[in-house]
């Protein structure tokens, strides 16, 4: 008889410390710490003082949330990024990670954004490179995650006609206007990595 055992789950997942969890749980206290003011002045994305040479902005952007509350919504992703990734991570798995990284940075480095901060950007890139090979859930389940993500992503962006695509809740929270732009930059970035991956699989 298949049992079904969502604590044994939960612990396997999260209480045992692997490097992954791990990993996870310092880029959350890494995103906190980083979003504190004076910190927060030398890492987010600001067009102009980025044409003043400091070019570092663009990459360390992700690193910066506007607030408590910006910070606490965007630690979902990393939740579900716990749910897919194996106890340690793979090398492919890595540059994959950071390809979104990277494309991202590079967009909002070329876009006509004059600020910008936040993780999300790179979320919904790296849950698709996760959820691509992930070993927990068969490829059906798989693809319909991605599947979700993708036109949540793109009927943000307008690109499909979906009700409460734009999430203008979310703004009310946190305050602020949401880049789903940067959304659709990691999400791109990751499906790209992820299809290149599928077609061209790993040389024994």
């Amino acid at each position: 008889m298949i049992k079904f055992r969502p604590t044994l789950l939960v612990m396997e997942r999260f209480l045992t410390v692997r490097p992954t969890v791990r990993g996870l749980l310092w880029l959350s206290f890494g995103t906190l710490l980083c979003s504190l003011p004076l910190l927060s002045e030398a890492l987010q994305y600001d067009a102009a003082k980025t044409a003043m040479g400091q070019l570092w902005r663009p990459f360390t952007a992700w690193l910066v949330q506007l607030n408590l509350r910006h910070w606490l919504l965007n630690q979902w992703g990393l939740v579900v990024m716990g749910l897919l990734v194996p106890p340690r991570i793979s090398l492919a798995d890595g540059v994959g990670l950071v390809t979104v990284w990277l494309v991202a940075s590079i967009m909002l480095w070329a876009s006509d954004y004059g600020l910008y901060v936040g993780l999300s950007g790179l979320l919904y890139g790296w849950l698709v490179v996760l959820a691509a090979q992930s070993p927990y859930y068969s490829l059906p389940v798989r693809l319909v995650f991605i599947a979700a993500v993708s036109v949540k992503v793109c009927a943000e962006n307008g690109w499909v006609s979906m009700p409460m695509a734009s999430s203008s809740w979310v703004g009310d929270f946190i305050e602020a206007d949401i880049a789903y732009r940067a959304h659709l930059w990691g999400l791109l970035a990751g499906l790209g990595f992820s299809a290149l991956r599928w077609l061209v699989p790993a040389r024994s």
